[in-house]
């Protein structure tokens, strides 16, 4: 499997690559376009993993596959099974990052590439560092990682994220709240928000695209969200609305990890599971009005919501709770704080639709979308980490 990248570059995120699309995913697919071999790690899965989700098996059976080429210069390693509780006990990601670093040597091996890069999303990555003669570490921030909840020990996922920053050499956070937060370990921190595929979403509005079939009996108007639907989804405003706005459907793309019991009685509302971001357009199209309902908190506090740049690239109209990222664009985003103001909101634009679907509007939103391309993000981070565009 030789190759002729001068630089090799390891990817270690929390989100698997046939997985929602997220930052890592279009950092990497332009990493390997910058004369360098990607080798994107996908999260582990841990033993008991699959006792809580039995679709966790398909992952152990990825592993066994080995490596995986999925682009031109791009590969996906899926690790093998590791101890639960890495986030909250040190000494057990110390373990699974040994056995990891097992896992990545063996394929290097086939590869020519004696530079090695280490490009990180996730704290636990600097247990990984000792055991890889990496020529460099960078360390990108996506999330208040210690502000998650779950199995998780808040002070030891601290610890490793202000090592991890001690120790790269260039850092990245894609809010300006996660670089105020930790200036005191590191001079060298950038930042870089998300961004969208402009043309991707921007089809919405040039073409009559595929209506999907779990779409063809929903009834319009329709509110849709895509995304994670976790516990930092402010799934109450959404419950409300629905039970007062009958008229109106609510659509909810995406895994669901937290409870929805809430809408067992609303006809209206409908959890259609995730969808491959290649479709995403075509329900776009169907959406009414875009929303982004993140409760308001310390995690979300930091959050940099790439589905804003990639709803503001469809042209749709989009709704937003006031995430400090969002409000940077609240002249071409509603921003509401409570139900009562997401129901005002909603009426207003469907009442009057065409001052919300004017040419003008559309191409504001689009103007803003265009700007904030991925393409534009990652040629910041060559010129901070060196390389070939």
């Amino acid at each position: 499997m030789a190759n002729q990248a001068s630089k090799i570059m390891i990817a270690t995120s929390a989100g698997d690559w046939e997985g929602i699309q997220h930052r890592p995913h279009h950092f990497m697919k332009r990493a390997a376009k910058s004369n360098r071999t990607v080798i994107y790690v996908d999260p582990p899965v841990t033993l008991l993993g699959p006792l809580k989700n039995k679709n966790l098996l398909a992952n152990w059976k990825r592993w066994l596959k080995g490596l995986v080429k999925v682009e031109e210069n791009l590969f996906v390693l899926s690790p093998p099974p590791t101890l639960p509780f890495g986030s909250k006990y040190r000494f057990i990601n110390k373990i699974n990052q040994f056995f990891l670093s097992k896992s990545i040597k063996k394929e290097l091996s086939t590869f020519n590439g004696e530079d090695l890069e280490l490009y990180s999303f996730l704290p636990g990555s600097v247990d990984l560092i000792k055991h890889i003669p990496f020529n460099n570490v960078y360390y990108d921030c996506v999330d208040d990682h210690a502000s998650f909840t779950g199995l998780i020990n808040p002070k030891v996922i601290h610890t490793m994220e202000k090592e991890l920053v001690e120790k790269a050499d260039v850092c990245f956070a894609t809010a300006s709240q996660l670089i105020e937060d930790r200036k005191e370990w590191s001079t060298n921190f950038h930042l870089i928000p998300n961004g969208a595929e402009y043309e991707h979403f921007a089809v919405v509005q040039e073409e009559k695209l595929l209506l999907p079939s779990d779409m063809e009996n929903i009834a319009k108007p329709i509110i849709g969200f895509y995304g994670g639907i976790s516990d930092w989804i402010n799934l109450d405003i959404i419950a409300d609305a629905a039970r007062k706005l009958t008229e109106c459907s609510f659509v909810l793309l995406g895994p669901i990890d937290t409870d929805i019991s809430q809408f067992k009685d609303l006809a209206n509302v409908h959890f259609l599971g995730s969808k491959q971001y290649n479709r995403l357009p075509n329900y776009i199209q169907q959406f009414d009005i875009c929303l982004i309902s993140f409760k308001i908190n310390k995690l979300t506090k930091s959050v940099n919501p790439i589905k804003m740049y990639e709803y503001l690239s469809s042209g749709k109209p989009v709704i937003s709770t006031p995430l400090q990222e969002v409000l940077h664009y609240r002249d071409v985003i509603e921003i509401v704080t409570n139900s009562e103001e997401l129901l005002n909101a909603i009426s207003r634009i469907i009442d009057v639709k065409e001052n919300f679907n004017s040419p003008e509007a559309i191409k504001k939103r689009q103007k803003v979308g265009k700007e904030n391309s991925w393409d534009s993000r990652w040629e910041k981070v060559l010129s901070l980490i060196g390389g070939s565009k």
